[in-house]
């Protein structure tokens, strides 16, 4: 993967997605929830459970060995290994996580560009 740099168009395009990504993840919901009358505790609750979410994001970094998922490679349970086990978990966990890490990078990336590094 390339270096960030924000003088290149490829870089800046790629972090505009990442807002469009990031405000849609962020306040899509809640807008769903002030638009369909949902009470104030529950915008509140909504709030907290995402940075919570973003939280969790930044600080676990789920790693699995994508090489040891199963038999031959694929999610197939292989009974005589729990390293398999681990490794589908991690899977799974990275993938919840993915788009709360998207939320960061854009970001860590807008406060280079702010800065000028």
């Amino acid at each position: 993967m390339s270096e960030f740099n924000p003088r290149s168009t490829k870089s800046l395009i790629g972090l505009a997605l990442g807002w469009v990504f990031s405000l849609a993840l962020l306040i899509g919901p809640y807008i769903a929830l002030t638009t369909y009358g949902a009470p104030p505790w529950g915008v509140y609750t909504y709030w907290l459970l995402m940075l919570t979410y973003l939280m969790a994001a930044y600080v676990i970094d789920a790693s699995p060995d994508t090489s040891n998922l199963g038999i031959g490679g694929t999610m197939i349970n292989n009974p005589f290994s729990y390293e398999d086990d681990y490794n589908r978990a991690a899977l799974k966990v990275a993938l919840f996580l993915w788009p709360g890490k998207v939320v960061w990078w854009t970001l860590g990336r807008s406060w280079r560009v702010i800065r000028g590094d």
